[in-house]
This record gives structure tokens, sequence and C-alpha cells, in this order.
């Protein structure tokens, strides 16, 4: 098969897989709404079902400790397993007659996607060209969970949870079939020291063009500077490497980084509305009838998503991070200050359903692809799955904390604070990023790695004799 072929056949996956993702979360908006009801006679209580709400979220960390097995045994094998671990999650949710059923397919779905979501931001990070990156990054954690999340929600509101349960099987078993015709990362490859599998696997991606060309010999010559250097401090082991790592500057930097990256991505309140879509505007409209409401937002995710692919390609990251970032702030701020002086006026429900509406595509059109993408960059190479598991660590605290103080907070200070106090904690996060990141659009992984580590992109004076051992 050409390049092209081979390209096409991964990112197909990836993209499947994260399709399938979104599924997973949209498809719980119906099915809560449905328990709470009690439409099955399950009588299950308003305790069992916030801990139904959250399940998702607080084992996902596992999930990003499921996905360091990429760093033993390769990138294509856990994204296969985390798949059917899908598959068989959908049908215990299919048959789930009371809470322990439930709260096991919660946590099975929780694991797997939490090892899908690290997988497919680190391998399509390692599959693409660093002029494509962002762009199929974007596509990948963006565009393909928004419209899954869209026909998740359409599809709940015209099938039982149960039948909307069953249908989401076909997008995971494409992520069983897919990554096992996919050639292997050739990143991953160049790590262990294999760099004749590595070049095979390079050129099946990405051609043998002069750019590639160049682009593979700085990742081999890359690590074979690191292998020699660990081999002569005896940190070739994944325990020494990251024992190493705890003791330079550059790592609590990137985790410090990652910290204000995930508490951005988790307070826009993306994952909370997919989740209680229908619960928030039915609480923002006083009506019930909200399935108009829900579609329309979802089709303006969609809208913001596929704009992001522009912006992407148009402008530095940079650019596109902290423009639409601080327009998404102050839209929130007007949606907050029309919910608490507007309370009650039957003309301003539609105008706090656009403003949310209108504040999603600014964040899926900006800061939340490019944040999410970034987390796919910044790290090293050689401790990358660790990083990401502390990652993990911290998109499930923080999530499972928002889907539970989310309702305490709207009843406490309600929407129009809930939503101000967001502003200010995703102001705080953007200001600190600013600070420490660089422009990376157009750099190889190999080039941020430098970067971060020895404070310069250019690859062959990090490699000098002067520079080299920050590499470690």
């Amino acid at each position: 098969m050409g390049a092209t072929i081979h390209k096409v056949l991964m990112l197909s996956s990836l993209g499947s897989i994260a399709f399938s993702n979104g599924f997973i979360f949209a498809q719980v908006t119906g099915m809560i709404k449905s328990l709470q009801e009690n439409e099955d006679g399950l009588n299950l209580t308003e305790s069992n079902i916030v801990w139904i709400t959250s399940g998702l979220s607080w084992s996902n960390f596992l999930g990003f400790g499921l996905a360091m097995l990429s760093d033993k045994i390769g990138r294509r094998w856990p994204l296969i397993i985390s798949s059917v671990a899908i598959v068989v999650q959908w049908i215990i949710l299919y048959k789930a007659q009371n809470i322990h059923h439930f709260m096991l397919s919660r946590f099975i779905a929780g694991v797997a996607v939490g090892a899908r979501y690290c997988l497919n931001i680190l391998i399509t990070a390692e599959y693409t060209s660093p002029k494509t990156r962002a762009f199929f990054l974007n596509i990948i954690t963006s565009v393909s969970p928004a419209i899954s999340t869209g026909l998740g929600h359409y599809l709940g509101n015209i099938f039982h949870w149960r039948t909307v349960a069953l249908i989401s099987i076909f997008p995971a078993l494409v992520g069983i079939i897919g990554p096992y015709f996919c050639v292997e990362s050739p990143h991953w490859l160049a790590s262990k020291g294999r760099f004749q599998e590595c070049e095979e696997s390079f050129r099946k991606l990405h051609g043998n063009s002069l750019k590639s060309e160049t682009e593979l010999q700085y990742l081999i010559k890359m690590e074979k500077c690191k292998l020699r250097l660990a081999e002569f401090t005896s940190t070739r082991t994944n325990i020494a490497k990251l024992y190493l790592a705890l003791k330079k500057k550059y790592f609590w930097n990137l985790i410090l980084m990652s910290f204000f990256i995930i508490l951005y991505i988790v307070v826009t309140g993306k994952a909370v509305f997919t989740i209680l879509a229908a619960n928030i505007l039915e609480d923002m409209t006083g009506t019930p009838n909200t399935v108009l409401q829900n579609i329309l937002v979802d089709i303006f995710i969609l809208v913001g998503t596929s704009l992001s692919c522009i912006l992407v390609r148009k402008m530095t990251l940079r650019n596109v991070l902290f423009s639409t970032g601080y327009t998404a702030n102050a839209v929130l701020v007007i949606l907050s200050a029309c919910l608490y002086f507007g309370a009650g006026v039957e003309n301003l429900r539609w105008v706090n359903v656009s403003l949310l509406a209108v504040y999603f595509i600014i964040i899926e059109a900006g800061p939340s692809p490019v944040l999410e993408a970034l987390l796919g960059e910044i790290f090293p190479l050689g401790i990358k799955v660790y990083c990401m598991f502390l990652v993990g660590v911290m998109i499930s605290t923080f999530l499972s904390l928002a889907l539970m103080l989310f309702p305490i907070s709207t009843k406490a200070i309600g929407y129009s604070g809930t939503f101000l106090l967001n502003v200010i904690i995703m102001s705080t996060s953007l200001v600190f990023i600013k600070l420490k990141l660089p422009e990376t659009k157009g750099r190889t992984l190999q080039e941020i790695e430098a970067f971060f580590k020895t404070n310069i992109f250019d690859i062959d004076e990090a490699l000098s004799d002067e520079r080299q051992n920050m590499l470690l």
C-alpha cells in the first residue's frame, strides 16, 4: 500500500474510535432522563443516578494506566483491547437491571474511554506530519466526537436508551478491526532502538520526500543520542527515566501547564453539558420540551469544531487559542448576566440558549481542540505515556468533581453564578498557559521536546556536547 493508504487507514481507525467515544457520553443523556422518570421500573435512587452519571469519569485514570501498555507492546494492541472492552460494556448496559450492572458498565466504559482518549491523542501526533498534525488532531479529538455526540443525543430522543446502546456497538467494532491492519508507530519503534523497523514504518506513512526523510533522520539521530546517554547513565529502564525526570525542571513545568490545560477544558463545561444537556436546557428554558434546543446546540458545537479545522490551518495555534478563549469568556459573562437579570422573562429563554450555543461554537472553534492537541505534542517520547497517566488522573479527578459539583453549584448560586465562576477559572488558566506555551505549529515532535528540555528548537544545537545531557 502507498503512503497515503497507510495513513488513511490509521487516521480512519482513530476517527472511528473517537466517534465511538462520543456515543458513550451522549447515550448517557437519554438514559439518565429515563432513569430519573423511572420509565423502566428499576427504582434507582437519586444517589444511584448521580453515581451512574459520574461513573464514566472517576475510572478514566485507570484507562490512562491501560494506555501505558503502549510503551511495552506498541500503540496498536492497546487500541484493540480497549475497543473490545467498549463492546463488552455496551452489552452489559443493554442487559442492566440494577445499580451493580450499571456501575460495572460505567467502570469498564470509563477505563476504555480513558485509554482510547489518551491513545488517540498520542497516536495521531505520531502518525501525522508537522504540517498537518494540528488539523488531524482537530478532526479526531473534536470533529468526530461532536458528530457522534449530536447523533447520540438525537437517537436518544427517538429510541429507548437500550436500543441506542445496541446501535453504539457498531462504531466500536471498527476500533477492533482497523488498528490490526495498521503499521506500528515509527516514534515508538525509534524509542525502543528498532531503527530499521522505524524507517520502514515512517516511509509507509509519509513517503520518502526530502522533507520527510529529513524528519526521519532527526528522529533517529535524537533517539540514538538519548539511548546512548541512557546507557551511560544507567537510566534505560522506565523507572529510572521517570525518577530522572522528577528531578528536572522541564518535567514539572509540563505537569503544571497540563494542570491548567485540563482545568480549562473541564471548566468550559463541554463534558458536563454533553452528559446533562437535557437537564440543563430544561432548567434554563423552564420547559421540558428541549429536543429541538438540544439538537440546535449540538449542531452549533459541530459548526465550531468544523470552524476550528479552518482556523488551525490559517492561524498559529497561540492566536487561535487566546483570541477565541477570551471571546468565549466574554460571551459566558453576557449569558450569566442575562440569566441573572432576566430570570423568568419568557422572551429571553431562546436568547439564553442561543448565547450558550454561540459560547460552544467559540469553545469548539479554538480552546478545546487546540489544548487537546497540545497534550499530544508537549511530552517527551520516552516518558510520554507515563506523563499522560498523570494527565488522566487530573482529567478523572476534575471531571468527576465537575459532574458531582455542577448540580450543587447551580442550586446554590444558580446558573448565572456558576457560569461566572467558570469564567474566573478559565481566565486564570489562559493567563498561565500564555506565559508558558511556545508556538508548536509546524514543529516536529523532536523539536518540541528539544525546546522544553533545552529551551531551543534547533535539534542540531540541542544535540551538541554542551546541551545533549539536558535531553535525558
